[in-house]
């Protein structure tokens, strides 16, 4: 038996021509559950952690996640578990590159602005693109890519995380979420860099949770002294009262949520387990964030779950220039 998330539906439907699946509401996934149909794979989203309390006990081989971020699953135990495991790198990465530009442009952020991009993994090199072509000066802060010796665009500064702070118009965040190896990312925005930053600034978490003081954030925002767009939480989804009573520029973890994202997602996963190709396509009337984000009621600390699915998806609108066509722009 297959189990697959209830929001996946076209996934399902693929996996149904050729196995018993049963569709599961992902916040309430239990062992029992898996235990009793007797479950060898598993397909779902960030909201289901996967960890020894789910899978301990169970007779599940496969762990197939159809997100691009991985911080809800304890690689170290699928691993010892010898599971089998896929994800979706990069699935999400022009729709949330796409959802940080309409931002700039629903915010009306002048384009010789300064971007501040942390984390120059998929997402963070695709604002950098549309950053550039928009004539913006872009600086980067990625530690542990300059580690590893990467090669940054000409037309890029790398700078300290703190220097990013202090003088960029817009600080937005494209790192993952982790509390160990060398650079964790746990609190990677603590109070002190938020109040460090200049007077008007914007900054944009569509990353995750937990990389940002949203608290003292939110005292920023509601004094005027910076602006905020937040899509991920602590908590998800008991997010802050006092952080959404403050920050009006809220979205419910949707930042990715488009329908050329979510049709690579269960593409990569379905093709990670079956071994063959992906034909399934969405069909759907999606639209721009701008018409997506007017008619949804204001997120609060209550109705997150609720917020989330009446969000429907947006088709992506963009396609980033090559870094040809960056390279002879004037500096």
């Amino acid at each position: 038996m297959l189990f697959t998330d209830n929001q996946l539906q076209h996934l399902t439907e693929a996996l149904s021509q050729s196995h018993d699946v049963w569709a599961f509401d992902g916040r309430t996934l239990s062992r029992e559950h898996l235990q009793q149909r007797n479950a060898t794979a598993i397909f779902l989203r960030s909201v289901t952690p996967i960890n020894v309390d789910l899978l301990d006990g169970t007779a599940v081989q496969f762990v197939g996640s159809a997100t691009a971020g991985i911080d809800h699953v304890d690689i170290d135990y699928v691993r010892s578990r010898n599971i089998t495991f896929a994800s979706a790198p990069g699935c999400n990465a022009n729709a949330v590159a796409e959802y940080v530009m309409d931002w700039i442009d629903e915010l009306q952020i002048a384009p010789t602005a300064i971007i501040g991009i942390v984390g120059f993994g998929h997402i963070g090199k695709l604002v950098a693109k549309y950053a550039r072509s928009y004539g913006m000066h872009v600086l980067i802060s990625d530690p542990p890519l300059q580690d590893s010796q990467y090669v940054f665009p000409h037309w890029c500064s790398v700078v300290p995380l703190a220097q990013l702070m202090e003088t960029s118009d817009i600080i937005t965040l494209h790192v993952p979420f982790t509390d160990r190896g060398l650079h964790p990312t746990l609190n990677l925005i603590p109070a002190e860099l938020l109040h460090a930053c200049r007077p008007g600034a914007l900054i944009i978490n569509a990353a995750r949770g937990g990389l940002i003081d949203e608290r003292h954030l939110a005292d920023l925002v509601s004094s005027a002294r910076m602006n905020a767009v937040l899509d991920v939480f602590v908590n998800e989804p008991n997010i802050d009262p006092y952080v959404v009573e403050r920050i009006p520029h809220l979205t419910p973890h949707v930042a990715g949520y488009t329908v050329q994202a979510k049709e690579k997602a269960m593409a990569m996963v379905y093709e990670a387990f079956t071994g063959s190709p992906w034909t399934q396509q969405t069909q759907t009337d999606a639209q721009p964030l701008s018409t997506v984000i007017a008619p949804l009621p204001h997120l609060n600390h209550t109705n997150f779950d609720d917020v989330r699915r009446l969000t429907p998806l947006r088709r992506e609108q963009r396609t980033p220039p090559t870094w040809e066509e960056l390279d002879v722009l004037d500096p």
